[in-house]
């Protein structure tokens, strides 16, 4: 059997593209990797001169957008070659030059799919979606956005990696698992919630990825870890996950649209502590499994964390994997 081709363009994000290719792979698909084009290098010493100049001087990167568009556009054209491939994803389609998402539209026989994995607001994609087949956004309340009522945005979630198989670990103790970058936004609300499972018995893994002394002076809990040495790549997060009993996620601002931590709760049988709102109306939602915290409510948590695990039908569970969200991603059996 043929073996079906992609390309996958999307930034590196910690080792979650490498987590993609791989279940791709998984599921019988040849990839084509297209995120090495994002890297950019000064092709001599006199560019990067001429770039200080001339940013100094007009108050512009224009010069260095120039080159690293000509740059990422250069390396696209050496990887795709003479090749045509039945799919291309692009996922965060704003990081790529508008010529190169063209070529790629060039070398795609079936479907050029967009997925936009954070908001239309935070990362807008206005001036490129007529470049794609289909379109997709993962925060459900962008189909509402008035910036886009000409065009047509299809929602789908986020998903877990099913070419991981869970590893149960049994703990001693609760042990509560958090990870997120710096947001002044939530400061409050981890530190509240890290306190509050601690009065509760509860082991506190949160790390906040960053060594920068401001960002760091903003917390005051003793149960944080910070630093650049715990930017860990996804796969190791994943191991996180798998010997945690409850995951912590708090939503930004910004965003409607549940994170993969919502389903890596589902696929490996976590509670979880969200800030989310929106997930009541998932079929998955079970108020043993999923506590939303709305900053009113932590005086409830206990009774959350005595009540055991309940069980969700396979089916749904099924239903937010990889496996069947890339099919109605590319439209498999439509």
């Amino acid at each position: 059997m043929t073996r079906k081709t992609i390309i996958l363009a999307m930034p590196p994000s910690n080792g979650i593209v490498e987590l993609i290719e791989k279940n791709l792979q998984f599921h019988g698909y040849q990839v084509l990797r297209l995120d090495s084009v994002l890297k950019f290098k000064y092709n001599s010493i006199w560019e990067r001169i001429y770039h200080f100049l001339h940013k100094n001087i007009t108050r512009s990167s224009s010069y260095k957008k120039t080159l690293r568009e000509k740059q990422s556009f250069h390396k696209a054209k050496q990887l795709l070659a003479d090749n045509l491939y039945d799919y291309a994803l692009v996922i965060r389609p704003d990081i790529y030059p508008p010529k190169v998402l063209a070529l790629l539209k060039k070398h795609t026989k079936k479907r050029f799919i967009g997925y936009q994995w954070d908001g239309l607001k935070r990362f807008p994609v206005k001036n490129i979606i007529h470049l794609f087949d289909r379109f997709f956004i993962f925060d459900h309340t962008d189909l509402n956005n008035p910036d886009y009522q000409n065009h047509q945005l299809y929602s789908i979630t986020n998903f877990y990696f099913d070419v991981i198989k869970p590893d149960y670990v049994q703990n001693d103790m609760l042990e509560a698992y958090y990870i997120g970058d710096h947001q002044k936004s939530r400061v409050a609300m981890i530190e509240q919630c890290a306190e509050k499972l601690a009065e509760n018995g509860v082991s506190i893994k949160f790390i906040i990825p960053t060594s920068k002394k401001s960002d760091i002076k903003c917390y005051k809990s003793k149960h944080l870890t910070f630093g650049k040495k715990n930017r860990l790549s996804y796969q190791d997060n994943l191991k996180n996950v798998s010997t945690a009993d409850i995951l912590v996620d708090f939503v930004i601002a910004e965003h409607n649209g549940l994170s993969f931590r919502h389903f890596e709760a589902l696929y490996y049988k976590k509670k979880l502590i969200t800030t989310n709102k929106h997930i009541q109306y998932y079929d998955f939602y079970h108020p043993s499994n999923i506590f939303i915290w709305d900053n009113k409510n932590l005086g409830e948590i206990n009774n959350f964390l005595m009540k055991p695990y309940s069980p969700i039908n396979p089916d749904i569970v099924a239903k937010y994997g990889f496996k069947n969200w890339i099919e109605n991603i590319l439209g498999i059996n439509s």
